[in-house]
């Protein structure tokens, strides 16, 4: 394995694989139960994708609750999804539990991570940044109405013979559901008394995005500091004071998510997971992984 080898990831195209399903191309994916007393996905598939957890995703996803509850850990945050209650779930987060409760009716809406003009506001890094902060919000029934509604043209667009007019169907289709979102994004934050961020707060969430995409490789404070062109302290001291916990403590929740991730793999050996998470050798993987979590690789991979 060569150390820049990456960790399972569940791509866009995997999704072909699910039995029931709308989709065209790499470009759109819709799923739902609204009409049918079942799951999101078959039983079989929904066996699979929990003994894979954690898992990351490599695309751009909203799950929208129509009906009862969901519950999931998205990036070490747990939420519980109530009816008109919205997930967003951007390119890179890692899915570590998922659960829902009987009769309980969804939509998903999953968009590849490419770069289609119509998706370059919800793939932006502004919109990733806010949704790894914010990743859940409720919209009012009137607003979700407005958005099944898309949704279901979406879906009438997928189910008739497609044409060559059929992607700019569904492109003015997602213009109308991206300008929704960011409605729904700007009053969510009203709603909230979301303020703009401070300074200390931008270089948090800045801080968050970093580590989010590159712990794989880098642990070092230093490295972080450099690509948001701070000092080592200053980072640190802004990190503890605005989060309430060291930044080397988030390094090494998202470091040790990672390993987790892996090692629930049977494929990857601990001397592999090492390699890839860029740890001089496995002994000291092994420590630095049995000090966080407290029993050792081998331990966790023989649960």
């Amino acid at each position: 394995m060569e150390n820049n080898e990456k960790l399972f990831e569940i791509t866009f195209a995997m999704m072909k694989e699910q039995k029931r399903k709308l989709m065209l191309d790499n470009f759109i994916y819709l799923n739902d139960n609204l009409y049918e007393e079942r799951g999101l996905v078959e039983d079989d598939e929904l066996t699979k994708a929990k003994e894979l957890m954690p898992f990351k995703f490599m695309f751009f996803m909203t799950i929208i609750c129509v009906k009862g509850k969901f519950r999931v850990n998205v990036n070490l945050m747990d939420m519980e999804l109530e009816e008109n209650d919205a997930l967003v779930i951007t390119p890179g987060s890692i899915i570590n539990k998922v659960e829902t409760e009987p009769g309980t009716k969804l939509l998903m809406m999953a968009f590849a991570n490419n770069n289609d003009s119509n998706l370059k506001e919800l793939v932006s890094p502004s919109t990733r940044k806010f949704f790894l902060h914010s990743a859940m919000f409720q919209g009012d029934k009137e607003d979700m109405e407005e958005v099944k509604g898309i949704y279901k043209q979406m879906r009438m667009i997928l189910q008739h013979k497609q044409t060559e007019y059929t992607r700019e169907k569904l492109q003015n289709c997602l213009k109308g559901l991206e300008l929704l979102f960011m409605a729904q994004k700007e009053k969510f934050q009203k709603e909230q008394m979301y303020k703009k961020p401070s300074r200390q707060e931008e270089i948090l969430l800045d801080f968050m995005q970093e580590v989010h995409d590159h712990c794989q490789e880098h642990r070092d404070l230093k490295y972080f500091a450099d690509r948001l062109c701070l000092s080592p302290s200053y980072l640190a001291h802004v990190i503890s004071e605005t989060s309430g916990k060291h930044a080397s403590e988030w390094i090494k929740e998202a470091v040790i998510l990672e390993a987790k991730t892996m090692l629930r793999k049977s494929s990857y050996t601990i001397q592999q997971v090492s390699l890839a998470l860029n740890f001089p050798n496995q002994s000291f993987f092994g420590k630095y992984f049995k000090a966080a979590v407290g029993i050792s690789p081998k331990q966790y991979q023989q649960r």
